[in-house]
C-alpha cells in the first residue's frame, strides 16, 4: 500500500481544485490501498494506477485531472460488468484495457460501491484473460 506521489497531490492543492480535492483523495487512497503493490504514475493530464509486481502492467484504473469541475474514472473490469453508476468512456478518455468510466461532478460523492470496483478492476488486470498492453488517447481537453 503507498500514498500518492508529492507531483499528483500539488496538482490538486492549488485553490481552483478545492471542491474536487477531497473526492480526488478519496478516490486515490482508495486506488493505492487495494494492494501493497500499487505503483501510481503521474502522466500531465492523467493518473495511472498499475500492480508493480507485473512489469509494464495494464492499468487497474486511470483518473483524468483535466478541469477541476469533474474527475473520469476508468476502471479495468471485466467486459460482463453492469452498473448504473459506470459507463462508457467519454471522448478523449478512452484507454485500452480500461471497460467502465465513473465520473465524479465537484461537489459530488464517491459512490459507496467504489472500493468493490477497485477491488475487482485490480484482479481483471492479474487474471490471464485481463492482461493487455496499455495504449491512450490524447489528453487534449474537450
Amino acid at each position: 500500500m503507498g500514498d500518492l506521489p508529492q507531483c499528483v497531490i500539488a496538482k490538486v492543492s492549488g485553490l481552483a481544485w478545492e471542491p474536487l480535492r477531497g473526492q480526488f483523495m478519496e478516490i486515490g487512497r482508495l486506488l493505492m490501498n487495494v494492494s501493497f503493490d500499487t505503483n501510481c504514475e503521474w502522466f500531465g493530464c492523467y493518473v495511472r494506477f498499475t500492480a508493480s509486481i507485473v512489469p509494464k502492467s495494464q492499468p487497474y484504473a486511470v483518473v483524468w485531472l483535466k478541469t477541476n469541475r469533474r474527475l473520469i474514472i476508468g476502471l479495468a473490469m471485466p467486459e460482463a460488468y453492469e452498473a448504473e453508476e459506470l459507463g462508457p468512456a467519454l471522448p478523449g478518455t478512452v484507454y485500452k484495457g480500461l471497460t467502465k468510466y465513473l465520473t465524479v461532478e465537484s461537489g459530488g460523492v464517491v459512490s459507496g460501491k467504489f472500493a468493490d470496483w477497485v477491488r475487482m478492476a485490480y484482479q481483471n488486470v492479474l487474471s490471464p484473460d485481463g492482461e493487455q498492453s496499455p495504449s491512450i488517447t490524447s489528453c487534449a481537453a474537450h
